[in-house]
């Protein structure tokens, strides 16, 4: 299973609609998908419909020893897509994990050995929040890849350089294997010379890294939120569609397929 870290330390980039949305195209192509959120917003989890209620959370998976990736995951109601969702507690489960020992590699444990195809999943999607606290660490000791979103805003650069501080501590210190999967525009407004400046000095500055693919500002991906479905259920016809499947398209090239 391919594990992939949404992460961001500035908010509002689109770390959460990008989550979603990505799995739903990644599903799509057909691969089972397995969505984390890792974000006391819980942001993913109430934008995505479970078939079943959830009767344990990702606080759950966490701190109970006896309880599998498999056991904690509900399918959702977006075929090829499941769900470990946030609860409204989260803050207890950093508190417990700061004071035990080697408590950045829990979630690592958990998703070892989990099998791709019909009896697991083929990608791991983490949503996390922008702040760098233990579920953020970890995320990324349990993941192959980073993908990093962002608005084309000036302020978001400075998130990224934070960002990639962060990534280069942990690949450093506690987990060699972490890497780079790229960065993408998922919130790009094609009509201001700033925004389009922006994404130009990102794609000078990052050159292998920033995807081709954007996404702009669409009131259509707002409106799938709030209706608790992915962009491609909702308005399938409309441009946030296609632009997500585009970027869903080049994010599986890099992976190798």
């Amino acid at each position: 299973m391919t594990t992939i870290t949404i992460g961001q330390r500035k908010g509002g980039n689109g770390k959460s609609t990008s989550a979603l949305n990505l799995a739903a195209a990644f599903a799509l192509r057909g691969k089972r998908v397995l969505l984390i959120d890792l974000d006391d917003q819980k942001n993913s989890t109430s934008a995505i419909e479970t078939r079943v209620p959830a009767s344990v959370s990702v606080e759950d998976l966490l701190l109970k020893p006896g309880l599998s990736v498999l056991e904690a995951a509900v399918p959702t109601a977006w075929e090829g897509v499941s769900l470990i969702p946030a609860s409204s507690s989260l803050s207890g489960a950093i508190r417990e994990l700061d004071g035990e020992v080697g408590s950045h590699l829990a979630l690592r444990e958990k998703l070892s050995g989990i099998p791709e195809g019909p009896d697991g999943f083929d990608l791991c999607l983490i949503d996390t929040s922008p702040s760098l606290n233990i579920l953020v660490v970890n995320a990324l000791c349990a993941s192959r890849w980073l993908f990093v979103p962002l608005s084309s805003k000036y302020f978001s650069l400075q998130g990224l350089g934070q960002t990639l501080e962060a990534f280069g501590k942990v690949q450093r210190r506690l987990n060699e294997d972490l890497a780079l999967l790229g960065f993408a525009f998922v919130i790009h407004d094609g009509r201001s010379a700033l925004a389009r400046e922006v994404v130009e000095k990102a794609r000078a500055e990052y050159p292998e890294l920033v995807f081709k693919g954007t996404v702009g500002v669409n009131i259509r991906i707002e409106e799938a939120q709030v209706m608790r479905k992915s962009i491609f259920a909702y308005s399938p016809d409309d441009r946030g569609s296609m632009q997500y499947r585009t970027l869903a398209d080049e994010m599986l090239a890099r992976l190798g397929g």
